[in-house]
C-alpha cells in the first residue's frame, strides 16, 4: 500500500529549509520504496510499508536538526478526498481556493463547535474525518479563518496539491 507523509512547517520563508533530495533520502534510509516528492512544502509519496510517525519525525529531526511534524495518509485515504469534497465546482473553478487541512485526529466535538461559533466572512469550512475542507473565496493569504480553537496542529494543502499527490498515488 502507498502512502503520503505531508511535512508542517517546512520550506517557508526561507526558515526550516528541507530539500527534496535529502528528504527523499530520509524517507529511502528508513526502508520505504518508490519514495517521491512533490513541490517544496514537503509532500511525499512512498511505497510499501507501515510507516510510524513517530520514527518518521525523529528520522527528521535527526537528519534536519529541527522538528517536523508529519501528518500521514494512505493512498486509499487520499483517494476518499475528492468525494468528501462539499467545494467540488468552486475546486474545479479555481484549485487555489479550497483546501484541505490535515490534522493528526478527529477533531473534538467541542472544539468543532467553538470553531463553528466564530465568523470569518466570505471563508467557509467543513470537517469531514481528520480533514477540514475550507473554501478562502478570497486567496488563503487574505484569509480570516482561524483553526486554533480546534488545539490540534495541521498542515494545508490547496486543492491543486492534493490533486497533483493523487496522480502521483496513481
Amino acid at each position: 500500500m502507498r502512502h503520503v507523509a505531508l511535512l508542517r512547517g517546512i520550506n517557508v520563508g526561507g526558515h526550516r529549509r528541507v530539500p527534496m533530495k535529502d528528504l527523499k533520502a530520509t524517507f529511502e534510509r528508513l526502508g520505504f520504496p518508490e519514495v517521491r516528492t512533490y513541490v517544496q512544502s514537503g509532500n511525499v509519496v512512498f511505497g510499501d510499508g507501515s510507516p510510524d510517525r513517530d520514527a518518521i519525525e525523529q528520522a527528521l529531526r535527526q537528519d534536519f536538526g529541527f522538528p517536523v511534524d508529519v501528518m500521514l495518509r494512505s493512498a486509499e485515504e487520499w483517494a476518499t478526498l475528492a468525494p468528501r469534497n462539499p467545494y467540488p465546482s468552486q475546486a474545479a473553478a479555481d484549485g487555489t481556493k479550497v483546501h484541505v487541512a490535515f490534522l493528526h485526529h478527529e477533531p473534538d466535538p467541542a472544539r468543532l463547535n467553538a470553531l463553528r461559533a466564530r465568523s470569518f466572512g466570505e471563508d467557509t469550512w467543513a470537517c469531514s474525518g481528520r480533514e477540514l475542507y475550507l473554501h478562502t473565496p478570497n486567496g488563503l493569504g487574505q484569509s480570516r479563518l482561524d483553526l486554533a480553537p480546534l488545539r490540534q496542529l495541521a498542515t494545508v494543502r490547496n486543492w491543486r496539491t492534493v490533486r497533483a499527490i493523487g496522480d502521483l498515488l496513481g
